[in-house]
């Protein structure tokens, strides 16, 4: 997979009474989240999308699902632990800790000589307005090491109930990048350089991909429930002109079902 956790799968991952909580891809939201007790969802699925961020080649991975919520501030999915730490209306400020997957030079053949990008673990603040079925929402995350990279993203989603039982939801999202996040997947220095036949490369600083994904969450009953979701990543700047980058345009397809107890 791609440098970071899975972006339908990270922190976005909501549970909610009504409608059935989605598993991947953008959200119908409502900060209201969670009654005030536990809920626990358990699941999984599978995704399709490409072998690591900028290549052609697409593969298949599994989708793990165990989602735990309390109450209206605690949220912990696959992407990791969401924290609320104020609420006023629809103002709220998250706090927010997960990890960046990182990167093996097997993922792709444009890689080899490249050196692996590490694990790291990521903490960050995301603070977000909520109106009728609108979220608009901007996020800042630090990776303690990988890339030791810094990044941001600005978004909104939109969701909406088309009967009782389907929900479809909407993103859209734009992402930052530090010169270190940069330098970690898409600059190219003198020694690997060597190693791989590639050209020298330095990416600076900037705006890194928009991505719009689409998301449909079906419920059989109380319980069960199925959601597929789709979407495309466009690689931009310094991003997209990287040696490494195979395709600018980064598509992705999931389908899971979960069961919500």
């Amino acid at each position: 997979m791609g440098a970071v956790a899975h972006r339908g799968l990270a922190a976005d991952f909501v549970v909610r009474d009504d409608p059935p909580p989605a598993i991947s891809g953008p959200q119908p939201l409502e900060k209201e989240a969670f009654a005030s007790r536990w809920e626990v969802i358990v699941g999984g699925g599978a995704s399709f999308e490409p072998a690591y961020e900028g290549g052609e080649k697409m593969e298949i991975s599994p989708i793990p699902i165990v989602s735990i919520g309390y109450a209206d501030w605690l949220q912990f999915d696959p992407g990791g632990l969401d924290v609320t730490l104020y609420k006023d209306g629809g103002f709220y400020v998250d706090a927010r800790f997960g990890y960046e997957s990182g990167r093996s030079e097997g993922d792709g053949d444009l890689l080899r000589g490249l050196g692996d990008v590490d694990f790291g673990v990521t903490a960050g603040i995301k603070v977000g307005y909520q109106w009728d079925a609108f979220e608009f929402y901007g996020v800042i995350d630090k990776t303690i090491g990988g890339s030791e990279g810094l990044t941001g993203k600005i978004g909104a989603n939109y969701g909406w109930h088309m009967g009782e039982k389907l929900v479809v939801a909407t993103s859209l999202e734009a992402t930052i990048a530090d010169e270190n996040y940069m330098d970690s997947y898409f600059s190219i220095d003198a020694a690997q350089a060597a190693a791989s036949g590639l050209p020298q490369y330095k990416a600076g600083a900037g705006l890194q991909r928009v991505d719009f994904d689409i998301s449909a969450t079906y419920a059989f009953d109380e319980n069960w429930f199925l959601q597929a979701g789709a979407g495309v990543g466009l690689l931009v700047g310094d991003a997209a002109d990287s040696p490494i980058v195979e395709r600018e345009w980064q598509p992705q397809v999931t389908l899971s079902l979960g069961y919500r107890f």
